[in-house]
């Protein structure tokens, strides 16, 4: 049975203003798994408690943790293999067992005709938000909607919403006609399934190797509009989805308003979102390798799509592609990306958000055009290990001349 969360933080507070209590009750177990948010039950948050547990020694609750996490449907064994705190797992008896599971996993994410599309958490949003303006509002939708809430909404919770239902209602005060205004897109979520399921099979048939962990849609505040990052499959934010004939934006701001999409990109969405999954690249740090990763989901989405997400980056890009090169080839190698990726919506910068995108994904189409073998120049995309050496093979450089 889970423990109740609001019970345990009165506890807590107690304990810290009472020394005598401290001395007497203090349990240390109890504040280690609400400090670390263990009520999540997420692989992502499991993971970072083992990392936590190895710091002090604990090596058997450290794997105890992970063996937890591997069997929340992790799908990536890189998750532990990947992270110095916990890595040493893997030359331990313990790690045949947890790579199996994760293989198991993997084995049941392997065909697309039965790859999860989660909606439920819409459903039990709109349940929840006649109550937002009630005094209780924080602790109801953390109860009822993030806690009781499929394990992609409690991933989303951890890795984009700052583990605060407070932001959430925040939200929902003060731009409540707009949600109001999508209640009826988000509710027809449920009905794109079986284009999704599709999709996804196309994608399958360009790569071969392709998994489909969940993809559960999510109702938060305007935090992202899709991640992989927690290993709780892909997650997508609703509330960026909207009819834009009926959206009421009136309370949004410019870059809200700019990251809003009509649901008929859905597809285009998910699969980006999907492709970020198949990656096994080698770590992304600088401009160069994060463009690429962010264009690659681009571009193999419009092998699967027939169509470009982002199309209205690259009406700038075609035309300004020789000077932004020159640019992009001076600041590649470098961590700085705030010129490129993730930047956000300014009208007096004059020139679109997020073009490190556009770089990416034409880098990846020359690399894919000039390849004889179609598919595996799709794997090739999705398993670079060195990206300056994947650029110099593209031939992208030349083709500017």
């Amino acid at each position: 049975m889970k423990r109740n969360y609001f019970t345990a933080l009165i506890i807590c507070l107690f304990i810290l203003h009472d020394s005598q209590a401290q001395k007497r009750n203090f349990n240390y177990e109890d504040y280690f798994y609400y400090r670390n948010h263990q009520y999540l039950e997420t692989p992502s948050v499991l993971l970072n408690a083992a990392v936590l547990k190895s710091a002090i020694g604990d090596t058997v609750a450290c794997i105890n943790l992970v063996r937890k996490a591997a069997a929340r449907d992790m799908y990536d064994t890189s998750y532990i293999s990947g992270r110095s705190g916990i890595k040493f797992i893997t030359r331990t008896k313990h790690w045949a067992t947890i790579r199996d599971t994760i293989a198991r996993n993997r084995k049941r994410f392997s065909d697309p005709a039965s790859m999860q599309i989660i909606t439920s958490d819409i459903d039990r949003f709109w349940q929840l938000y006649g109550q937002v303006n009630t005094p209780a509002a924080d602790e109801i939708f953390l109860q009822k909607y993030i806690l009781e809430g499929s394990q992609g909404l409690r991933t989303f919770f951890e890795v984009r919403m700052g583990l605060r239902a407070s932001n959430l209602v925040t939200s929902l005060r003060t731009k409540n006609r707009y949600y109001e205004s999508i209640r009826p897109v988000s509710l027809a979520l449920k009905n794109y399934a079986p284009q999704i399921r599709a999709a996804a099979a196309r994608l399958k048939a360009l790569y071969s190797d392709a998994i489909f962990p969940p993809t559960t849609f999510v109702m938060a505040n305007f935090n992202a509009f899709g991640t992989a990052d927690g290993g709780g499959g892909q997650l997508i934010g609703v509330e960026f989805l909207c009819d834009k004939a009926t959206a009421d934006t009136s309370q949004l701001g410019d870059w809200e308003k700019s990251n809003l999409t009509d649901t008929s990109k859905i597809l285009g969405i998910v699969i980006h979102e999907l492709i970020h999954i198949e990656q096994n690249t080698a770590p992304a740090n600088t401009l160069l390798a994060r463009s690429i990763n962010e264009g690659a989901a681009d571009f193999i989405s419009e092998l699967v799509l027939g169509y470009n997400l982002n199309a209205r980056i690259h009406e700038y890009g075609n035309a300004h592609e020789k000077e932004l090169w020159e640019k992009f080839r001076k600041q590649m190698d470098g961590e700085n990306t705030e010129e490129w990726l993730y930047n956000g919506f300014d009208p007096n910068r004059g020139y679109p958000q997020d073009l490190g995108y556009y770089m990416g994904y034409r880098i990846c189409q020359a690399y894919y055009q000039k390849a004889a073998d179609k598919k595996q120049a799709v794997k090739d995309i999705l398993d670079i290990q060195d990206f300056n050496a994947f650029l110099a093979k593209s031939g992208y450089e030349g083709g500017l001349k």
